[in-house]
């Protein structure tokens, strides 16, 4: 039975070649500064969903926005957001809001209301959010 899956393993990396294990080119493997920006951003989210200053429609917009997108692609919009402002980029609170803009929640907006999945022209695209 050994030998059996052993030789269908074979065939399978044959058929497949090694492309198929290899990671896209479309996704280059992220750089130093993009990991230890992601990793301030992490520890900023997860500091707000424990906290109790921050309420909960923004808690609940970055945890729905969490579940809904890679957080590669949150760490990023929120940095253009950011460099787009001119914020700094070390505050934590500057990095909550961006990162709330980013999952739909803007200066005025209602608790629980849809932010409009499309972004207008010229604006970065974002992570999806309910």
């Amino acid at each position: 039975m050994t030998r059996a899956l052993g030789i269908v393993a074979a065939m399978v990396v044959a058929l497949a070649g090694p492309a198929a294990f290899a990671a896209p080119a479309a996704n280059p493997a992220p750089t130093k500064a993009q990991v230890e920006t992601a990793a301030f951003h992490l520890k900023v989210l997860l500091s707000a969903l424990q906290s109790k200053e921050v309420e909960e429609p923004v808690k609940n917009a970055l945890f729905v926005c969490l579940y809904e997108n890679p957080f590669g692609k949150m760490s990023d919009a929120t940095t253009k957001v950011i460099e787009g402002n001119k914020l700094d980029s070390k505050d934590p609170n500057k990095v909550l809001t961006a990162m709330a803009g980013v999952c739909g929640l803007h200066p005025g907006s209602k608790p629980g209301a849809t932010p409009s999945p499309t972004p207008k022209p010229g604006q970065p695209a974002q992570p999806r959010s309910r």
